[in-house]
């Protein structure tokens, strides 16, 4: 394995910890889900709104912020969702109705898409291609590292302090992390934000009217939406699930986060590193294919395959467009994978309603198998 200098790995630390804020806060609200259902008396499928206002509003807002971090800086787009997102937070934090909890959640996706966004971007500015999958894979295991620190600890302290009380610490959070992200992260070079351009939304519009209609492009996108698609139905209902069938506690359902997100997390740079050796898509694929069997036997095998194919569909998003349009072209990305999350989260509340919890793991494997097939067929860039 490569050496790695300081200075990269003081940028993937930096990046990893604002993107493990913004996983975590996402994550935590499966576990926290029971708790929060009690205390504003709604139904599953009203409690599946704070996922799809999330969703949505980080889907939408995320368009206007990828040109605009294409004009002004990632740097400067991670400060801006750091406060966004901390305002968010605060409001949940203070709200003890539905409504307001829901206001929160809508707000807190406006900063966490920024946080998204500019995150990709920046790794994508600072390490080239043939690097880009380590850097990827162990800024992208926070993912994994957020089911086994963040919802653990979350769940114990809405457990002690109540499950508002976690939202609270979000903010303060976001808050420090934007003081260290000052320090720590310098402005890549040749940094697409540091040519000004002027802000044309006509033009911008055809930006990503270019990227939906070109075949490589809009393979990514496709993919990208299937793949969250496929994965946020398994994981936002499985808390009430375990709650509701088998009468386990925020506590116990977030044992259940942390032994599922072990592998995944000690996995996740290696999978990178593998990746940019044998090649970002074919890892993708494969690790695709494995997850929509794997749904249906283990859900620790399901983790170790996210693991594999984080880093190399990271990598390969930030590719298959020129570098002064990343992050418009990551933006339109976001879009689409909160489009999945959205659509995933409606269909997964009526289903559990319905059919239970076997109808969402159903609909999650094929949308997940429909991914990769989309990957295959459309993305054809040999050097990928």
């Amino acid at each position: 394995m490569p050496r790695r200098s300081r200075e990269e790995i003081r940028v993937v630390l930096c990046l990893f910890l604002v993107l493990f804020l913004g996983v975590a806060d996402s994550q935590i609200v499966s576990p926290l889900l029971p708790a929060i259902r009690a205390r504003v008396g709604r139904s599953s499928l009203e409690m599946g709104h704070l996922f799809t206002g999330y969703s949505l509003s980080a889907g939408l807002s995320v368009l206007i912020w990828g040109p605009l971090s294409d004009l002004f800086g990632r740097r400067r787009g991670l400060l801006a969702g750091l406060a966004l997102f901390a305002s968010g937070s605060c409001i949940s934090f203070l709200s003890a109705t539905y409504g307001g909890i829901l206001a929160g959640r809508v707000i807190t996706g406006m900063g966490a898409s920024m946080l998204s966004l500019n995150t990709i971007s920046y790794a994508a500015d600072f390490f080239p291609y043939a690097n880009r999958g380590w850097a990827m894979g162990s800024i992208f295991s926070s993912y994994f590292a957020a089911l086994i620190l963040g919802v653990p600890l979350g769940s114990l302290v809405g457990d002690a302090l109540g499950w508002n009380a976690v939202f609270g610490i979000s903010g303060i959070l976001a808050l420090l992390l934007a003081a260290l992200s000052i320090v720590l992260l310098p402005p890549p070079a040749g940094h697409a934000g540091e040519v000004r351009t002027p802000v044309s939304l006509i033009r911008h519009a055809r930006v990503y009217l270019d990227f939906a209609t070109s075949r490589g492009s809009l393979g990514a996108l496709v993919s990208s939406c299937l793949t969250s698609a496929g994965t946020t139905g398994f994981l936002a209902f499985v808390g009430i699930w375990l709650h509701d069938v088998f009468g386990k506690t925020s506590r116990e359902i977030s044992l259940v986060f942390l032994t599922s997100g072990a592998a995944a997390l000690l996995a996740s740079p290696f999978a990178g590193t593998l990746s940019d050796r044998f090649g970002k898509k074919l890892q993708f694929v494969c690790s695709n294919v494995a997850w929509g069997v794997a749904l249906f036997v283990v859900f620790c095998g399901i983790s170790l395959c996210a693991a594999f194919r984080q880093g190399p569909m990271e990598a390969l998003i930030t590719e298959v467009v020129p570098a002064a349009t990343r992050g418009s072209f990551v933006a339109l990305r976001n879009c689409f994978s909160q489009l999945g999350i959205a659509l995933a989260a409606l269909a997964s509340g009526k289903l559990f309603d319905v059919s239970g919890y076997g109808a969402i793991c159903l609909l999650c494997s094929a949308l997940t198998l429909a991914s990769a097939a989309g990957m295959t067929l459309l993305v054809r860039h040999e050097h990928l």
